[in-house]
């Protein structure tokens, strides 16, 4: 009996019996699940149909790179059918390769998947030979250093080799059947392409610029084959690129310099010429040329020898195209007006080595040159010796002045320099004078001026040592206040002055001799007139009743004399103390514990001030600081009345402690003021005034400074400065 199959039976009957496997998915939100599938497609993926039946279609899928999934998609919602061969797995793993065929079918309102498999498993001779022949062609494509790339008619990439893979940093499956410009095309070059493809007018040779996936772009120069089918339809693209970046920013690079250098030269001030091996000017720039009324054509073509006659300068060109620099200064008269130039000629010299041209950039110095005329003719004006050195020391200017205070001739003197040695230089202190140390050296190397150097210096001419007193001033370049380009020094010669100094030094040491003579007279005889007039007394009446009455009278005397002798001596001789390094404010504190019977019999009012939050170091000599306190103290306590105010201030400034004593007591009027610190001259009724004097030495020695300011009737302020070593946290 014969069975009847029709209607829907007749579509399942033929859909159970297909021999290729077939998989049907149902898409639902975009996502899509298996439907229906047949015997042969469970066999192949070693699946049950109840197994298939739970699966979404993404798991089928999934080994496969989102890139890949993404393109196979887009392709198929595009044409709405899709041709592929794929390498699936089944459910143990096993990867096998099929042909696929699937296209879109509506079932109703649900859009269906119809997906029939082919195993691509076995082959026959001629797939073999034709598989053989395209990997020989893969491993060729392989070994081009060059861009290699299979597109289709509307511009996907199909295929590419290595390089390609490598330079553009994606992977083939990364980017496989998407549009080329898609990806590597930037916005500004996308529309023309785009349109070239599309209209079916794809260029044969052109360059483009590929964003590469590190975001480098690469400047590629492309040739492009159209394949075509029997019909004469674009089958595939095949195109061939060479990078040529590096060529293409040189060349731009090159065409910017050429701008920039004549842009550059032609707005100069100075004049910017080449000359070729015959000596012809080829070209010549420069603002120079229009404002001083020349044109390009007075110059160029013309022959050097017109230009300078002089050998020298002639020699200096060959020089240069042997490939050396050099540089010269000559004259060119023109009508009535001679022009005055500095050239430096510098060779051009070609990859190869080879000079076929030199450039020479030449100022005007016209008005420099004189400048320097003007000013050799104020130099000579002038009474002082001028000398002026170049950034080596090398004297390239002198006046005459300079000469004959020097001793040395003109031309002997630009001879010579900062650090010869027939100078044979001392200081002021009789130590050698190097010549580096020497204020125009000094100069040169840092910019600054220096002023009333004494120098002690040999004159050849008469024979002997000479004082100098030199001044110097650094010469900056033009319109640079960094660079300095000379050193002018000016000098006099101070010899005769030194030994009148000298003589003077000595009279005023004779007439502190002789104060200080008399100072001792005067504080020895007032005592022994007394003691003399009382031995008197004794050799004339009683002597036991009355030597009695009269011995503290004597004793006081005596003690007056022990007392200058010990500040006399104390002031011209000074004990071998050591140098330490002690806290100033204990020394203070010691002086104030030394007065501090006088402090609390006068009822004074002391308070110690300091801004410094630091305990000060000073290196001294403890005992002489000491000394020193105790001196101003108590000169501080004797002129202030019974319960008088005493401050001390304590002040660091840099690397500086500032200590002021300021009292309250009857001051000092201004003209005895004047004469604080000299010997023998004192405010007090008794006093010698040599305890000032030894003051004044102990600042001395510690390299301080000290400083008083008084007015009558409202006090005293002593000011000291001292140098401290180091400062430790309290």
């Amino acid at each position: 009996m014969e069975t009847v199959v029709n209607g829907p039976l007749l579509y399942e009957h033929i859909f159970n019996h297909l021999t290729y496997p077939v998989l049907i998915f149902e898409i639902n939100d975009e996502e899509a699940r298996v439907l229906e599938v047949n015997e042969p497609a469970c066999a192949l993926f070693k699946y049950s149909k109840e197994e298939f039946l739970t699966k979404k279609a993404i798991s089928l899928f999934n080994h496969l790179s989102p890139k890949v999934l993404k393109t196979l998609k887009a392709l198929l919602l595009e044409n709405g059918q899709l041709s592929t061969i794929l390498e699936l797995c089944d459910k143990t793993g096993q990867v096998f390769t099929v042909e696929v065929e699937a296209s879109f079918i509506n079932q109703g309102s649900k859009p269906l998947i119809f997906c029939l498999l082919k195993e691509y498993s076995s082959s026959s001779c001629q797939n073999d030979a034709l598989k053989e022949e395209n990997s020989y062609l893969r491993m060729i494509l392989d070994t081009i250093q060059s861009f290699v790339l299979i597109l289709d008619k509307e511009g996907r990439i199909y295929n590419w080799n290595q390089y390609t893979e490598g330079i553009t940093g994606y992977s083939l499956k990364e980017i496989q059947y998407q549009k080329f410009w898609d990806i590597f095309i930037d916005d500004e070059e996308k529309g023309q392409i785009t349109e070239n493809y599309l209209s079916g007018k794809i260029p044969l040779d052109y360059e483009n610029s590929w964003l590469m996936k590190n975001g480098e772009k690469r400047h590629i120069k492309w040739k492009s084959q159209t394949v075509t089918d029997a019909d004469g339809n674009t089958e595939f693209v095949l195109a061939t690129g060479v990078d040529i970046t590096d060529e293409v920013l040189s060349y731009k690079e090159l065409e910017k310099s050429k701008g920039k250098y004549q842009t550059l030269v032609s707005s100069m001030n100075d004049i910017v010429f080449t000359i070729d091996r015959s000596f012809l000017i080829t070209s010549v720039y420069g603002k120079w040329l229009i404002t001083n009324g020349f044109m390009n054509e007075a110059f160029e073509g013309k022959s050097l020898y017109h230009l300078l006659n002089d050998s020298i300068m002639q020699e200096k060109v060959k020089m240069t195209l042997r490939g050396e620099i050099s540089e010269f200064e000559w004259e060119l008269e023109c009508g009535y007006k001679t022009y005055n130039f500095h050239t430096v000629l510098s060779p051009i010299v070609l990859h190869d080595n080879i000079i076929k041209e030199i450039v020479g950039v030449t100022r005007d110095i016209t008005e420099k040159k004189s400048l320097e005329e003007h000013h050799k003719r104020i130099y000579e004006a002038l009474t002082s010796g001028v000398i002026v050195q170049n950034t080596s020391g090398e004297i390239i200017y002198v006046n005459k002045n300079a000469t004959e205070i020097l001793g040395y001739s003109e031309d002997e003197l630009k001879n010579m320099s900062s650090m010869n040695e027939e100078w044979d230089a001392e200081n002021s202190a009789g130590e050698v004078f190097p010549g580096e140390e020497h204020p125009a050296m000094k100069t040169l190397r840092t910019g600054e001026g220096f002023s009333n150097v004494e120098m002690f210096v040999y004159n050849p001419k008469k024979k002997e040592k000479r004082w100098i007193l030199v001044d110097t001033r650094p010469i900056f370049e033009a319109g640079n206040n960094k660079d300095v380009e000379y050193a002018l020094s000016t000098f006099h010669d101070i010899t005769k002055k030194k030994e009148m100094d000298e003589v003077i030094q000595q009279s005023q040491k004779l007439a502190l001799i002789g104060k200080i003579a008399s100072g001792v007279v005067h504080e020895i005889r007032n005592p022994l007139t007394s003691l003399m007039g009382f031995l008197k007394l004794f050799e004339e009446g009683d002597r036991n009743s009355q030597l009695f009455d009269y011995l503290p009278v004597i004793k006081a005397e005596l003690e007056q004399l022990n007392k200058f002798s010990n500040e006399f001596i104390e002031l011209s001789y000074s004990k071998e103390l050591k140098w330490t390094e002690a806290n100033l404010r204990e020394i203070i504190q010691s002086a104030i514990h030394g007065l501090k019977e006088e402090i609390d019999d006068r009822k004074i009012n002391l308070n110690i001030e300091s801004d410094c939050s630091e305990a000060i170091l000073l290196r001294c000599k403890e005992p002489d600081l000491k000394l020193l306190f105790i001196n101003l103290f108590e000169n501080s306590i004797e002129a202030m009345d019974v319960g008088g105010n005493l401050l001390i201030q304590l002040q660091c400034v840099e690397e500086k402690v500032v200590i002021k004593i300021i009292d309250n007591g009857k001051g000092i009027s201004p003209d005895r003021l004047e004469h604080l610190c000299e010997p023998y001259y004192s405010t007090k009724e008794k006093g010698t005034g040599l305890g000032l004097m030894r003051s004044l030495k102990i600042i001395h020695d510690h390299k301080g400074k000290i400083d008083f300011a008084s007015e009558e009737g409202n006090g005293t302020v002593v000011t000291i400065e001292l140098f401290f070593t180091h400062v430790l946290s309290k």
